[in-house]
């Protein structure tokens, strides 16, 4: 259940992730981490996918395939997406074999057990307002669009606190994780919903000033949808997660943000795995990946929590301390790899130890992350030496 197989998929040749608790996925842009992540998706999820797919009123009946390939791919990965699966393509979770058969049928279950955030959500909000999965285009990704919906019932439902508040709020995240948020995101800034021109819409508020959507920092941006889909996951009583929901798909969360605002994602991150979620990100950060290794050898030395209050520079507080104390307890961090050979096609590399020291440079080098910055300070090194600095 927790390894995923796949040969002959779009330009993987052949990958295997074998899933931890958390599970980062590094590599050079069009390596085929989001495919790979989309069809965990839609491997775990297809009975979602279908109803979904009808409900809405589309066809992807094999007998429908023309030239642009099997109908359901391009629903579930896009226009130009539909002739990834070949006859020698091979999915296997687990022990399981899946069949593109198999998951055209479904299952008739409609619960979700993937929580997908994509890399496109900044597209989910058109001028402050989640965008209904029917604004989008018929062929664009299905994560996208159904990720989008689900913040637009959000909405509707009510996702405020008092006086329409989007943010803070008080019963929403750990008191630790709000101000960690605010100080690297929203720097005092309230987050509200407004109406305008008869809607609703979601504006930021500084001081007096009401600022809209295009007025918005980039990072605000991206930040935004995350944040709702985060109110969901992390209800603020009872239980502990969504009923059903057993995984969080991150796709690169860094983007748009500075370092302090990745690690303010990066301990919401240990939060969920705390909460029981098995946390799965795609990302181009290596501050994920050093926050993975530091994490990985104070496992491995038995050290105390205090390092984790002292990596991330919280003060203290016995809520973190028992999300400290499960990671560095129980919780299992793995890194892959995806390694594109010179004629394109793509391999998975298990670089979990992450080891600076290790011979294997995409163990060191951290999939390539760390190369530049390795090989800056071995060049300078030598120069200044030269120079008798």
């Amino acid at each position: 259940m927790n390894r995923l197989h796949v040969e002959h998929l779009a330009q993987i040749d052949q990958a295997e992730v074998d899933f931890g608790d958390l599970t980062l996925l590094v590599g050079p842009q069009a390596s085929g981490k989001s495919v790979l992540l989309q069809l965990f998706k839609l491997v775990l999820d297809h009975g979602s996918i279908t109803q979904t797919l009808k409900r809405y009123g589309y066809s992807y009946a094999a007998d429908l395939t023309d030239g642009g390939g099997d109908p359901l791919l391009t629903l579930m990965f896009g226009e130009g997406m539909g002739q990834i699966w070949g006859a020698d393509t091979v999915v296997r979770l687990g022990e399981r074999q899946v069949s593109l058969d198999q998951l055209r049928a479904g299952n008739g279950r409609d619960e979700e057990s993937v929580f997908f955030v994509p890399a496109q959500r900044v597209l989910t909000l058109d001028q402050g307002r989640p965008r209904s999965y029917e604004s989008f285009e018929a062929l664009d990704p299905y994560v996208v669009k159904s990720f989008s919906e689900k913040l637009r019932r959000l909405m509707e439902q009510g996702l405020g606190g008092k006086d329409n508040q989007l943010f803070p709020i008080k019963n929403r995240l750990k008191e630790v994780l709000r101000e960690r948020i605010d100080s690297s995101i929203f720097h005092g800034a309230r987050v509200l919903q407004q109406l305008h021109d008869l809607k609703k819409r979601i504006v930021i508020n500084v001081g007096d000033e009401t600022l809209p959507y295009m007025a918005w920092s980039a990072g605000q941006r991206e930040f935004m949808p995350l944040l709702f889909g985060l109110y969901w996951l992390m209800p603020s009583a009872g239980a502990a997660r969504r009923k059903g929901v057993d995984w969080v798909v991150l796709e690169e969360p860094e983007m748009g943000l500075h370092p302090q605002a990745i690690q303010s994602v990066l301990l919401i991150c240990l939060e969920l795995m705390h909460r029981g979620y098995r946390v799965v990100i795609s990302t181009h950060s290596p501050l994920l990946l050093e926050a993975a290794w530091a994490i990985r050898t104070l496992q491995a030395q038995r050290h105390p929590e205090d390092s984790l209050f002292e990596l991330f520079d919280l003060p203290h507080s016995p809520s973190m301390r028992q999300v400290f104390a499960n990671i560095l307890d129980e919780k299992a961090l793995h890194s892959f790899y995806f390694h594109p050979a010179e004629d394109g096609a793509v391999t998975t590399r298990d670089i979990s130890s992450l080891d600076p020291a290790d011979a294997d440079e995409l163990i060191a080098d951290w999939g390539g992350l760390t190369r530049f910055s390795s090989r800056a300070t071995e060049v300078i090194s030598r120069v200044m030496q030269e120079a008798g600095v």
